[in-house]
């Protein structure tokens, strides 16, 4: 797989660690074995889940589909080359921050 795509949640938007593990173990159910879902870690005031893939647009919009069903509202989904340290965020289009994992 050629990107990393990160989910990053903020910390408050998830009122427990369990409701991470389901939205995770859902994301891994839907895409299959075409992406990987590669963990989550959390600190700093925020979530992160990681999925490798090579399709980071098409995974995220199955992943908005998912947490539509959720009661989370704020996702910033980033995604970057395994071969770079660089970011691009996909959503939201006006996010202005640095994005960072924790």
């Amino acid at each position: 797989m050629q990107y990393e795509l990160v989910l990053q949640f903020d910390g408050a938007a998830i009122k427990d660690f369990d409701d991470l593990l389901k939205i995770e173990l859902d994301l891994g159910l839907a895409l299959g074995g075409e992406h990987v879902v590669d963990g989550h870690d959390f600190g700093s005031g925020e979530m992160n889940i990681f999925i490798h893939t090579n399709k980071p647009d098409e995974v995220f919009k199955i992943a908005k589909s998912i947490l539509a069903t959720t009661n989370v509202s704020e996702v910033v989904a980033a995604y970057r080359d395994f071969d770079s340290e660089d970011y691009e965020v996909i959503y939201p289009a006006n996010y202005k921050k640095e994005f960072r994992t924790t």
